[in-house]
């Protein structure tokens, strides 16, 4: 009886002591951030694609039409954000839906009035933003101007006068924005982090990735490079592309092929230097005079074709009767960008792969790419480097983010912006530099990340470093220890947050024949001859074997003596 009492006692402390730890672990999850919005044309898609990745820093978000929305989804949700594009009238079941959500709630643009939080709003047309608060604005922003009794959070200047911009009733907000910025988002973004209880902010971090890394690169300016940031004690990537085209744009060279190159970046991969794919490495068009791979720059317009050089210039918006037929032929061009993105993705993992280097994310260079390549690039990373391209039908609306996001539109991939630009020229990107690392310091739990072409010269590099050092507030972030995944078909790459990198591959005899006929015909060809002869000599032997056993057997009956 006192052994039952003692063990009760025992599993009863255990469930105690559990307890706040369960507590605790759900506290600590993200909330849900459902996005509601109207929109009248595919241009206004922009906007909802900024204000999802800003809101997936602090939450999990799933963005869906307003049309199409149920109420499990708003009452499963943590935070209702509504995007009004345009005027429509909301069903009074969705309106009643969204009225009764009791949390917190961010209302933007048009049709915030129809709702309760809100319904005093007044709109007044439209007018342009030269100044928010105290700061003047770089590019003017399209606004809605209004009135109501509610409090005035956040005004913005016009020319002609004061107009509110952000206004509070109990916990909810409305924003008057129907044009969204980076400057803008930079400047409200310290606010929502402050005002909100969606987010607790770690450390400021900063991060360095080495671009510009291709087969012919030098080794020793690779090294001079690296050895500037070793000698500091900054950690640091390589952001690597597997192929470059020939100076006559006639063949590829192949990073496997650079032995030099190869070696030392073997050497810095053993040392922990991790390793970004940065795109495959070839321009979609011969003829680009700068690379992009996954965006047709010709036309600024997404890839329409597997081969460049049976692109044509694409669609636009004005050539279609309704909105419903421009999406079904966008979701058409969308399969082939992902088929040509899921090819070069298996192309630069297994060209790295097989150069043994083991890549932990993906990279794009200049960063232009439509959400239907990030979908793919999800499917088989799960770290993203670089910035933003918010349009799927132009490259214009890019930007960054100052914290780690993770849109839905990009199918929840993990972006590390590349948010700060470094020193290019003598003292002409200082001032710009320090601008930025202040503006970031601003947002709790912002991180600091950047490119530095290793072509850059090493006194430039030096100067960014001092400026970057002159901020002890960020922490150098080792990205070895960061989790990741890579999947292809037939590889797996996995680093886990202590740096431990693990990698599985399935060797194919298939594969391993047509890798050695595309790197080395002749040496392949010579093979094939030895092992034919081979096997006619092997033959022969095996016969005159054979026969002699035979003719042996007949001789051995022949002797035998009759009966």
């Amino acid at each position: 009886m006192k052994f039952k009492v003692i063990i009760l006692f025992l599993t009863s402390l255990l469930i105690i002591s559990c307890f706040p730890e369960t507590i605790k672990a759900q506290s600590q999850k993200k909330p849900t951030i459902l996005i509601l919005y109207d929109i009248s044309s595919p241009v206004e898609q922009t906007t909802i694609h900024r204000v999802d990745a800003l809101l997936s820093s602090y939450g999990e978000t799933i963005v869906e039409s307003r049309a199409s929305a149920t109420e499990k989804q708003i009452k499963q949700a943590s935070t209702v954000i509504y995007i009004g594009m345009n005027q429509v009238e909301i069903p009074k079941k969705q309106r009643e839906w969204i009225n009764n959500f009791s949390h917190q709630k961010l209302f933007i643009g048009y049709n915030a009035n129809q709702f309760n939080e809100f319904n005093q709003l007044k709109f007044n047309g439209k007018s342009n933003l030269v100044k928010v608060g105290k700061q003047t604005l770089a590019k003017r922003i399209s606004f809605l101007k209004t009135t109501s009794p509610y409090k005035k959070v956040i005004e913005g200047q016009t020319i002609n006068g004061v107009h509110p911009v952000l206004l509070k009733n109990d916990k909810s907000y409305y924003l008057s924005l129907n044009q969204w910025t980076d400057e803008f988002q930079w400047y409200l973004q310290p606010y929502i982090a402050e005002n909100t209880t969606w987010f607790k902010p770690p450390k400021h971090k900063a991060w360095i990735i080495i671009s510009g890394i291709q087969p012919s690169t030098s080794p020793k300016r690779l090294k001079q490079t690296t050895d500037i940031l070793k000698k500091r004690q900054i950690p640091y990537a390589l952001a690597v592309a597997a192929v470059e085209y020939t100076n006559n744009q006639k063949g590829i060279n192949k990073l496997e092929e650079a032995k030099e190159l190869k070696k030392e970046l073997q050497n810095q991969q053993a040392q922990g230097v991790p390793i970004i794919a940065n795109g495959y490495g070839l321009s979609y068009r011969m003829d680009d005079k700068v690379q992009h791979e996954f965006w047709d720059s010709r036309f600024n317009q997404p890839i329409t074709a597997l081969n460049s050089a049976q692109a044509e210039k694409a669609y636009s918006l004005d050539a279609f009767s309704s909105i419903e037929a421009f999406n079904k032929e966008r979701e058409k061009i969308g399969r082939t960008e992902k088929e040509y993105t899921a090819k070069r993705i298996e192309d630069a993992v297994t060209e790295l792969v097989n150069a043994k280097l083991y890549p932990i994310a993906f990279t794009i260079e200049n960063d232009h790419a439509s959400s239907y390549v990030y979908e793919e690039i999800s499917k088989h990373f799960s770290l993203f480097f670089g910035a933003l391209q918010y349009n799927d039908n132009s490259s214009e609306d890019t930007g960054v983010q100052p914290l780690i996001t993770k849109p839905a539109y990009m199918n929840h991939l993990q972006v590390y912006s590349t948010n700060i630009k470094p020193v290019i020229n003598g003292l002409e990107g200082e001032p710009t530099l320090v601008h930025e690392l202040k503006d970031l310091l601003k947002i709790k739990g912002s991180m600091a990340g950047i490119k530095i072409n290793m072509q850059l010269n090493p006194k430039t590099i030096e100067r960014t470093l001092d400026i970057f050092e002159s901020f002890p507030q960020f922490e150098w972030q080792n990205l070895r220890e960061v989790k990741s995944d890579v999947q292809i078909k037939h590889i797996t790459i996995q680093q886990t947050a202590k740096g431990a990198l693990e990698v599985k591959q399935q060797k194919k005899y298939l594969d391993f024949i047509k890798k050695k006929w595309q790197t080395s015909p002749f040496e392949f060809s010579l093979w094939v001859l030895f092992w034919i002869v081979f096997l006619f000599v092997l033959i022969f032997f095996l016969n005159v074997i054979r026969l002699r056993f035979t003719l042996k057997k007949r001789l051995f009956e022949e002797r035998k003596p009759n009966g």
